[in-house]
């Protein structure tokens, strides 16, 4: 059975682009599947005092990578990929409208979608103050007051690193589970780590940027800090629903790579933050999708 394509890639942020790139170069016949393409360079950053927007690390680059697949491969197909599915030589992507399209290898680089408060100012203060990601925003906040919000493994880190650069960090936790984590001691050593145990944030408040939090407990008690910064820190979901009944997932649903970039099923491959390795850093994606792409074309040679 013959495909239409060599390789069908699934995502169009950093890793998308960068493996999207090596492979169009390399001659192979390429599809993008890419109905929100640029993935974390959407990410724009703001706060009061910094004169202008900033963007994430590798911007650029990605820029590049975009220009040279759009000049080669003339648009990415807008279409979802709701499931990919193995007809052994070759994988059939079933769409959101239209016929399945069929390619000879898949790499999966949809990233990860981070789990949100649902609470009033949380996307009207989203890039003014409001993050996600404290690996990648806690540089901004350096002398600023700032709350994470979470009390899981993540939420420790976020509030360990916010530590080193932020005056003043408050932890808001909505139950006391992360006293049990073994980074619970070491955020309690923090002089300038403040935790929140069973307060829950109900609204977040500002003008052109965040200038507070307003809190309730479960006692019914209400409370207002001052900060600048909300990092909601309270896990992401995986865009890996397409491949989750083909390939091994851990429990929260990332693919499970090994260090090609391989996943459990042969000529399905992952990059980026929706697999199991995921640093949330645009530059490690760009690498990630750089190297499941070699191993694509090591793939496709031995495929005789």
């Amino acid at each position: 059975m013959n495909a239409q394509h060599d390789v069908a890639i699934i995502g169009g942020g950093p890793a998308g682009v960068a493996a999207a790139t090596y492979l169009l170069n390399a001659r192979f016949n390429v599809a993008l599947f890419a109905p929100e393409s640029g993935g974390k360079l959407s990410y724009r950053f703001a706060l009061r005092g910094i004169p202008h927007v900033e963007t994430v690390w590798g911007a650029e680059l990605v820029h590049q990578f975009q220009a040279y697949v759009n000049a080669h491969l003339g648009r990415s197909d807008p279409r979802f990929v709701e499931r990919v599915e193995h007809v052994p030589p070759i994988f059939r992507l079933h769409l959101s409208e239209g016929e399945p399209v069929t390619a000879r290898a898949v790499l999966v680089a949809t990233g990860a979608s981070p789990q949100k408060l649902f609470v009033p100012g949380e996307d009207e203060f989203w890039g003014r103050g409001v993050s996600y990601s404290a690996i990648s925003h806690a540089p901004f906040f350096h002398g600023r007051d700032v709350a994470v919000v979470g009390q899981g493994e993540r939420a420790l880190y976020a509030a360990i690193e916010l530590a080193h650069l932020a005056h003043k960090v408050y932890l808001i936790a909505s139950n006391d589970t992360w006293s049990q984590h073994p980074l619970a001691a070491v955020v309690q050593k923090l002089p300038n780590v403040t935790i929140f145990t069973h307060w829950t944030v109900e609204r977040i408040v500002g003008d052109q940027f965040v200038t507070g939090i307003e809190l309730a407990n479960n006692l019914g008690a209400a409370r207002h800090l001052d900060v600048e910064g909300v990092f909601i820190i309270l896990g992401v979901r995986p865009n890996s629903d397409m491949v989750r009944d083909l390939v091994e997932c851990d429990e929260n649903g990332h693919i499970i790579v090994d260090k090609q970039g391989r996943a459990s099923v042969p000529g399905v491959f992952a990059a980026g933050d929706v697999t199991d390795t995921y640093i949330e850093q645009v530059p490690i994606a760009l690498g990630e999708g750089i190297k499941a792409a070699i191993s694509i074309w090591r793939y496709l040679a031995t495929q005789v």
